[in-house]
């Protein structure tokens, strides 16, 4: 790319007919969550047999890296335990993992293996897609649901948009992101910063119908879009059912992250009329609580989704 470039779009062709494929994501929690140690495996069959193999290991070197000889290894081969083992070993040797403070290199080598082995093992079994919801909750509206999403324009200059139904027009902070911009020039101090790298959640605010989190958005993209913060959130001195639930239920705690979770849970019922427990915590698996008080805010969500806003 060139310095005056965005990436703001990738696409990947489907897999064919005859490829089965899994993603295997070891983290601390289930979404937004940095990987300790993950990998992508392809597999084209001919029935048992392996005609080609696609195994590629993240968050083990400093850049994404085929398993080479695992795949090869594979090749012409069935997926019997023997095999998967095998392979599994070889994947290992491909690893070369770096050493950090979210894992020691010690950890993610034997990881590596035992990962790939389950991916392998569940591609097999028919099992890949387990414990996978069939509707998975996607924080947008029904109606935005899709999965696109506008790009939008990206001035130069002037951002002009709507925060809470009320138009701000910014001459600065396109360099900046979102939730900068939000805090900064808009004064919108209700929208927090957490971590920066997209993995607590305190930021999310809505985008054009779809939760989102800010520190992770160029502050270009509001240019045209429709936002709403914690701040848009009640009605004049009505609050919205979900802020009135977490303080019926005492689900504010320290309160830093209680932004984050009332823009996760009232997008959540904007998505779903009577979420069940499962799906309120699909829907907060990216907001993180360092109080760890998630009883209460899934109850306060629980109840929440009884009162129609």
């Amino acid at each position: 790319m060139q310095p005056d470039e965005l990436l703001v779009d990738i696409s990947f062709q489907a897999m064919t007919k005859k490829q089965r494929g899994t993603f295997i994501k070891l983290a601390l929690r289930r979404a937004q969550a940095i990987s300790l140690v993950n990998v992508a495996i392809i597999l084209e069959l001919k029935e048992d047999t392996v005609k080609s193999a696609s195994i590629t290991l993240g968050a083990v070197t400093p850049i994404i890296t085929h398993a080479v000889d695992a795949e090869e290894f594979l090749a012409k081969k069935k997926l019997t335990d023997k095999n998967i083992a095998q392979a599994a070993e070889l994947a290992v040797q491909a690893a070369h993992p770096i050493d950090d403070v979210r894992s020691s290199a010690a950890y993610r080598r034997e990881m590596v293996r035992v990962i790939t082995a389950r991916g392998l093992t569940a591609i097999r079994d028919g099992e890949e897609k387990a414990g996978m919801p069939k509707k998975p909750i996607l924080l947008q509206k029904h109606n935005e649901a899709d999965g696109t999403q506008t790009a939008g324009v990206f001035p130069k200059q002037t951002i002009e948009t709507t925060i809470n139904g009320k138009k701000y027009s910014f001459k600065d902070g396109s360099e900046k992101t979102l939730l900068r911009l939000l805090r900064e020039e808009g004064m919108l101090t209700g929208t927090k910063e957490g971590c920066a790298e997209g993995e607590c959640g305190a930021c999310t605010v809505f985008l054009d119908g779809a939760a989102v989190m800010a520190c992770l958005v160029p502050a270009p993209r509001a240019h045209g879009a429709e936002i709403v913060t914690v701040e848009g959130l009640a009605n004049g001195d009505q609050l919205h059912p979900v802020q009135a639930a977490f303080i019926e239920q005492g689900a504010v705690q320290c309160g830093y992250c209680t932004p984050g979770f009332l823009m996760s849970g009232a997008m959540l019922l904007q998505e779903k009329n009577n979420p069940t427990k499962n799906e309120i915590e699909q829907a907060i698996t990216g907001n993180l609580c360092r109080c760890t008080g998630y009883y209460k805010i899934v109850k306060a969500l629980e109840d929440a989704s009884k009162v129609k806003a």
